[in-house]
């Protein structure tokens, strides 16, 4: 029957008009978020092709401008109604994406989303010509009154991330285990022994004791200067030659992980870790005395299905190709996912920079890469 026919031999049925205001209520979430998932690839592509303009060139702070303007540009002309509740926290300087700014164009209809940003994880990275540099976005969906990103009135949270086997294994690892305990449920977890471990630490004073332990359990030592969110996501992907994370960072980061690990099938343990009694008194205030025995896993920090994981590598790293220029050619590697159906789409995309330009907020246009 055509879509103009009527049925004639039943009950006479009328059918409702197409109008123009039943198209949004049509477009649910689920469609919304697969329209705008490669908008938000271009919007870490372009902050990772600006950013590695300054790669190895000393100025870090030129490097994550660059990225901000970038980023800033593109959701420009991005149908989302975003709220920024994770910004740009670095102190090199101001004009960081806040928390609280609005981004995308905020048409009727369009997707209303919360953002976590950091467009360059690893500034000092690209500064300094260094591999693991990365830009990321997360996008999340509300769930109910609540932000699906668990916001924590702290700076630094102490962490454990792994991989899906150890996830999906019996026996659990804890925070208040000790180094050598989980370290044997990992390596158990991953059908190792201990001492063909590698785990990833951020290379700071305070984890020389962590170090030390790591070490005397047998296991080996990956120290990074930066990049961890990439460290905590490359224990759940293949070949990235890294078995778990372990040590105090950001808190930001933390959460960011987290909706990756949530997409990847991987797992993390986290909890608060003040650096003050200012700040201890603050996490009491807010959240109580337990709080600093709470441990929180993925599945806290980033809630619900409407979660969106992108990133772009801007140098060379364990979980992402960096930007590599040939003559008028530069390619870039992303990744997109989503915690709904735990997809993981890596895109290779090769950019004509005779041709290419790239929207600035700075510029109100389109500007030459």
């Amino acid at each position: 029957m055509s879509q103009n026919e009527t049925k004639t031999d039943g009950p006479e049925t009328k059918a409702e008009p197409e109008t123009s205001e039943k198209k949004p209520s049509q477009i649910g979430v689920l469609d919304l978020e697969r329209l705008v998932e490669l908008d938000f690839v271009r919007t870490t592509e372009a902050a990772a092709l600006s950013a590695y303009r300054w790669l190895g060139k000393g100025d870090p702070h030129a490097a994550r401008i660059a990225a901000i303007d970038a980023m800033r540009g593109t959701l420009d002309l991005t149908s989302v109604s975003a709220t920024v509740i994770f910004g740009d926290r670095h102190d090199l300087q101001s004009d960081g994406i806040t928390v609280g700014e609005k981004l995308g164009n905020w048409m009727e209809g369009s997707l209303k989303v919360d953002l976590a940003v950091i467009p360059v994880d690893g500034v000092n990275l690209v500064s300094r010509g260094l591999w693991g540099a990365i830009t990321v976005l997360v996008a999340a969906s509300r769930e109910g009154d609540q932000s699906a990103l668990l916001k924590l009135p702290c700076d630094h949270m102490e962490k454990i991330a792994f991989g899906p086997a150890v996830a999906a294994s019996p026996a659990q690892v804890h925070l208040n285990a000790s180094v050598r305990d989980n370290l044997e449920i990992i390596a158990t977890g991953c059908r190792k022994r201990v001492r063909d471990l590698s785990v990833e630490v951020l290379d700071r004073d305070r984890h020389s004791d962590l170090v030390a332990d790591i070490r005397k359990a047998g296991a080996s030592v990956c120290l990074i200067r930066e990049g961890e969110i990439a460290a905590c996501m490359a224990p759940s992907l293949p070949d990235s030659g890294i078995d778990v994370y372990m040590g105090t960072g950001g808190a930001t980061e933390a959460v960011i992980a987290a909706a990756a690990l949530r997409c990847l099938g991987g797992g993390m343990l986290a909890r608060v870790a003040p650096r003050d009694d200012q700040e201890k008194q603050q996490i009491t205030e807010a959240l109580g005395k337990g709080a600093f025995d709470k441990q929180y896993r993925a599945d806290d920090l980033a809630r619900g299905d409407n979660v969106i994981f992108c990133a772009t590598g801007i140098s060379d790293g364990s979980i992402l190709r960096g930007i590599h220029v040939d003559g008028n050619r530069a390619s870039s590697a992303s990744v997109v996912m989503r915690t709904r159906f735990r997809t993981t789409r890596k895109i290779y995309a090769t950019h004509d920079l005779s041709k290419k330009t790239i929207r600035l907020r700075s510029a109100n246009g389109e500007v030459a890469v």
